[in-house]
């Protein structure tokens, strides 16, 4: 899985999360505060990503994710090659 499909799975994440969130609107800038979502509905953004790609979010680095490209970011550096 490449980046640009990280991408787009975590914003599918985002859009299910959030009851207002326009899916045209969501890009890898975007900011968790802007599109409307409080800390639960980023922890389980961070459980889905998690299942979803086979990565283990630290609770140290997760405090400093701000936007979307964070997490594609993270993802994208810590997930295992068999999870591609």
């Amino acid at each position: 899985m490449n980046t640009d499909n990280i991408e787009e799975k975590v914003i599918e994440f985002i859009a299910s999360k959030g009851e207002e969130v326009d899916t045209s609107a969501i890009n890898a800038a975007s900011e968790f505060e802007a599109l409307g979502l409080d800390s639960m509905d980023r922890v389980q953004l961070l459980f889905d990503a998690e299942e979803t790609f086979g990565v283990t979010f630290e609770d140290e680095e997760v405090k400093d994710f701000h936007c979307v490209k964070d997490i594609i970011d993270y993802i994208s550096n810590h997930r295992s090659p068999a999870s591609s």
